[in-house]
């Protein structure tokens, strides 16, 4: 098992956008040439002018060429963005196998826990982890996980996966799912949210 890293990507796209548009496979087959492995993209279900796209980065870092904000891969890669200002958060994990459950689900959630500059984030680490760890009470949810992003340690990302949209409004009626989301709640800062996207998958051998 090899750590990996993931870069979630999120994009304003026009009407006219479309996931097979020819320069977002170009960018794609660029990332599959530096060793990516497994790729997922789609747009969010609640607003089709926006579009994610997870990449699996081998390892703890990306290749320099392609990280490098003024080489022609991030140069392309804004472009797809109406305001060409794309974002990009950096997920470490120890190993993919942790965030399949959640890419491969039939509705995959992105949920953002944006803290506070002023939020001591140790002091709140178990209860940020039992939010996750909570829904494996929920029906309908199929596996993920979640982690701070070493590229702004304010935002904490939540893969979650689910059998469908319906499973996730039951569990947010819930109170266990309320306990830690209230006890957390005084933390969020503007921008705490969760996306759902039904993600098709690429993979190269």
């Amino acid at each position: 098992m090899n750590q990996i890293t993931l870069e979630f990507l999120k994009f304003t796209v026009d009407s006219a956008f479309s996931l097979a548009a020819p320069a977002f496979a170009s960018l794609r087959q660029t990332a599959s040439k530096h060793g990516v492995k497994k790729q997922y993209y789609g747009v969010l279900d609640d607003d089709p002018n926006q579009l994610v796209w997870c990449i699996q980065w081998p390892g703890i870092s990306q290749p320099a060429e392609l990280a490098d904000q003024s080489g022609d891969f991030r140069q392309k890669l804004n472009a797809l963005d109406v305001k060409s200002q794309p974002t990009s958060w950096l997920l470490p994990f120890r190993f993919e196998e942790e965030i399949l459950p959640a890419l491969n689900a039939p509705m995959t959630e992105f949920a953002f826990v944006i803290l506070k500059d002023t939020t001591n984030t140790g002091m709140i680490l178990d209860s940020l982890h039992r939010t996750f760890s909570d829904c494996y009470y929920a029906k309908g949810f199929t596996g993920g996980s979640w982690g701070i992003a070493t590229n702004n340690d304010r935002v904490c990302l939540y893969l979650l996966g689910w059998e469908s949209r319906a499973h996730h409004r039951e569990y947010s009626k819930s109170p266990i799912f309320a306990l830690e989301i209230d006890n957390l709640a005084p933390n969020f800062a503007p921008g705490s949210v969760g996306l759902f996207s039904k993600l098709a998958r690429e993979s190269t051998a």
